[in-house]
Order: C-alpha cells, then sequence, then structure tokens
C-alpha cells in the first residue's frame, strides 16, 4: 500500500514536469496571464469539455470522471488535459480496440471543442503512463 502511494506520487510529479515543459514551450511567444485569468481559463476548458458527449453513455467527458487534470500554458494559448485512459477490461484485446476507437472520436470532439474556446495547442496525455496521446493519423 506505501509502495502503490510512492508510485503514484513519483508518477504524479514527472506528469507534472512534462506539462511544465509543455507550458515553457508554449510561453515564449506571448505575455504571461495572470493566476486568475489562468484560474478562468482552466474552467472555461473544462465547461468545454462538460459539453463534450461521450457516444453510447449519454454522459460528458468532465463528468464520467475521465478528465483527471486540466493545466494551461502561462500565455493561455496551450492546454494539456489528462486523461484516464483506462478500459473495462484492459486484459480484452478486442475491448481495447473498440475503446480506442471510440477514445479517437471522443478526443478529436474534445480538441475542436477547445480550439473553439481559443486554445491553440491541445495535448492529452494518458493519465496511468503520462504518455502523451496521440489520436489522429499522419498524413
Amino acid at each position: 500500500m506505501v509502495l502503490e502511494w510512492i508510485l503514484r506520487k513519483v508518477l504524479m510529479r514527472e506528469l507534472e514536469r512534462k506539462a511544465a515543459g509543455l507550458e515553457r514551450r508554449a510561453g515564449g511567444a506571448g505575455a504571461a496571464a495572470s493566476g486568475g485569468d489562468l484560474v478562468k481559463l482552466a474552467m472555461k476548458a473544462e465547461e468545454a469539455l462538460s459539453k463534450v458527449i461521450v457516444p453510447g453513455f449519454d454522459v460528458d467527458l468532465v463528468s464520467s470522471g475521465a478528465v483527471k487534470r486540466i493545466r494551461v500554458s502561462r500565455d493561455g494559448r496551450s492546454v494539456a488535459v489528462f486523461i484516464d485512459f483506462s478500459g473495462s477490461d484492459p486484459s480484452c484485446n478486442f475491448c481495447r480496440f473498440i475503446n480506442w476507437n471510440l477514445w479517437q472520436a471522443i478526443l478529436e470532439r474534445a480538441e475542436k471543442r477547445l480550439k473553439e474556446e481559443g486554445f491553440s495547442e491541445v495535448v492529452f496525455i494518458d493519465w496511468a503512463t503520462g504518455a502523451r496521446m496521440e489520436y489522429k493519423a499522419r498524413g
């Protein structure tokens, strides 16, 4: 139990570092927003994500518990969304395939909604692994 808690803390620090790296990369071009403005932008992002409905479940992305954390860059142009990407049955290959196809559609809708709110860069990070979620076909 203690080991699990320690591992979770280490993982959280690593996720925070990755999100901070996103902020530094995006932050050089414009002025930094104040703390209050960043909170408002995070709330704006959360509200936008709460309008993304998970197909077939009549629940939005935020209420479902899938969104774990939202980080906004200091200039307010970029947003990192930490998503809990765990499937209902991780040992079932077919379930993972269906889940991934569903997640691709959900993340595309979420990105569109966030860009409509004025964010120029949207990054989704897998909550469990800390990996950036690539969900678009590369062309």
